[in-house]
Formats: C-alpha cells, sequence, structure tokens
C-alpha cells in the first residue's frame, strides 16, 4: 500500500507490532498523546502512532481500504505531527482568490471543501483541505499549501457537475470521496481573511465582522483538534502568541448560511464579499 501524506520529511513505517504512548498526559479513550507521542486505534482500519514530528508507525487492518488508512493518517495523525512541530494546524480549507490567501472555516457539513472546489473550479488557486498549516514570516501569518485533493460529498460532486467515476470513495457505503487538486503554489501564501461559515434558519446569507476578544475565540475554537492540546503545553503556549498575530493581522468574518442554499450561490455571494474587503484590506 502506497500511501500519501502531505509532509515528505516524515518516516512511514508500516509494521505488524502496534506502538502505544506509554506515558500519556492526555487520553479520552481514543486519542492517547504527550507532547511528542500520539496513539489511536480504529477498528476496521488500523493503529495509528506518531512521534517527535517526523516519525509515524502503522499496523493496518488487512481488511481496511488504502482511502479509509489516508482518512486517519491525513487527519489526526497528521494533525499530531503538525502539533508536535508547534505548527499551528488550523481546521479550514484554502484558496487564492483576487491575489488574496481565503481560509474557510466551520463545523463538519459547513460547506469548507465543496466551497473551496467551487472556488478553484472557477479560476481560483487551491491551496489546503480541512487541515490548513499556518506558518509565520516577519510577524505575518502564511498557509502552507501541503494539500493535493479535495474530501466532498456526492451530493456536492452532483451539485459542482463533478463525475464520481474514478475517485476514491473513503468508505464502502459511505458517500464521501477524494478529489484530486492541482495547483501551480508550492510556496507558502499570505494568509488575508478569513470566513467562519456556521448555519442557520433564515433565507438569507448573513456576515458579521468579528473583533477583539470574539476574533480571538473564534480563532482558538477553529484549531484542528485542538484537545490534543491539554497534553501538549508546549505547543499550546506558541499557539496563544500565534493567535494573537493572526487576531491582529488577518480579518475574521463570521458567515451564516441557509440550510439549503446551493454551494455556487454562496460561492458568488462570498466572491462579493471577497471583492469588497479586497479594497479595503491595508485600511484597518
Amino acid at each position: 500500500m502506497q500511501l500519501k501524506f502531505p509532509l515528505t520529511d516524515v518516516n512511514i513505517d508500516i509494521s505488524n507490532t502496534k506502538k502505544e504512548v506509554a506515558n500519556p498526559l492526555y487520553d479520552d479513550g481514543f486519542f492517547k498523546l504527550n507532547q511528542n507521542e500520539f496513539s489511536m486505534t480504529v477498528d476496521g482500519v488500523g493503529s495509528f502512532y506518531a512521534s517527535d514530528g517526523n516519525y509515524i508507525s502503522l499496523v493496518i487492518d488487512p481488511e481496511a481500504s488504502q482511502a479509509s488508512v489516508e482518512l486517519y493518517l491525513n487527519g489526526s495523525t497528521y494533525g499530531a505531527i503538525l502539533h508536535q512541530r508547534k505548527i499551528m494546524p488550523i481546521h479550514g480549507s484554502c484558496f487564492v482568490y483576487n491575489n488574496m490567501g481565503i481560509m474557510l472555516c466551520g463545523e463538519s457539513g459547513a460547506g469548507k471543501s465543496s466551497l473551496t472546489a467551487s472556488f478553484c473550479h472557477n479560476g481560483s488557486a487551491f491551496l489546503t483541505d480541512d487541515v490548513t498549516p499556518i506558518v509565520f514570516s516577519e510577524g505575518l501569518p502564511f498557509i502552507l499549501p501541503l494539500s493535493d485533493r479535495i474530501k466532498l460529498w456526492d451530493d456536492s460532486l452532483a451539485q459542482l457537475k463533478l463525475e464520481k467515476g474514478e475517485l476514491a470513495q473513503i468508505y464502502q457505503d459511505y458517500g464521501k470521496f477524494y478529489l484530486p487538486v492541482d495547483s501551480e503554489i508550492t510556496q507558502p501564501y499570505p494568509l488575508h481573511l478569513i470566513f467562519i461559515i456556521e448555519k442557520h434558519d433564515d433565507k438569507e446569507v448573513k456576515f458579521t465582522k468579528l473583533e477583539g476578544i470574539e476574533r480571538f475565540t473564534a480563532l482558538r475554537n477553529e484549531i484542528y483538534r485542538w484537545e490534543y492540546l491539554q497534553g501538549m503545553a508546549a505547543s499550546e503556549a506558541k499557539y496563544l502568541k500565534n493567535l494573537i498575530n493572526i487576531s491582529t493581522n488577518v480579518k475574521v468574518i463570521q458567515v451564516f448560511r441557509p440550510e439549503e442554499i446551493k454551494i455556487d450561490t454562496l460561492r458568488s455571494i462570498l466572491a462579493k464579499k471577497i471583492a469588497i474587503y479586497a479594497n479595503h484590506i491595508s485600511l484597518d
């Protein structure tokens, strides 16, 4: 099994011997971890262990598909590696529009991935899906563009007029697929604007610009696998400074979207809002 992983400098060992964290500082019955180690076991998929930000050991269930293994390898395990490196991961998807680095955040089902796919199939450059590493240069936040595919539900593929065809299905009888996406951007890209998307019962899309502690708290809540930090004090301390940095330099907008709005309709509304902010991004 030739597994895909975003970081090329991580040694991935497929083994028959399960490894676990011996002295976890956080253990919720599924995740075990401390600052330098992480482990979890997923029924029907396998056991995952990560350490020191550069090593992963896998014991793969014989019945597991490659797509299901990569779901946990490139999700929870990838997040652990980033936390071990003290590279803050945000639960969001990113693209470039109007020369601006845009991040879409929100709970599962909010539309992050489908909207990102819609933008990218209408001329935007793809950066990341679901897990977004943030690095800093000269005090400014940058997106690390390490993703090469987007996870999409079958109804989203249908709305976007994309054929399932030979797309890898994450689980059998589970209507979510990997859509490969190419991007010409390979270097860190400046982060300019964050939309945090939430569903509501109204028929109109509404926007609220977040400020001060409200902005900081909203960003804190978007750290990928924030619960890991209960056992990773060193990473949490560094992220406090990172969050203050982002809060100072990046606009954060809360988006309330109707449940049934079409993907391309919401994309058009967001595109107009981005254009407005693009004219003022350096003014306030």
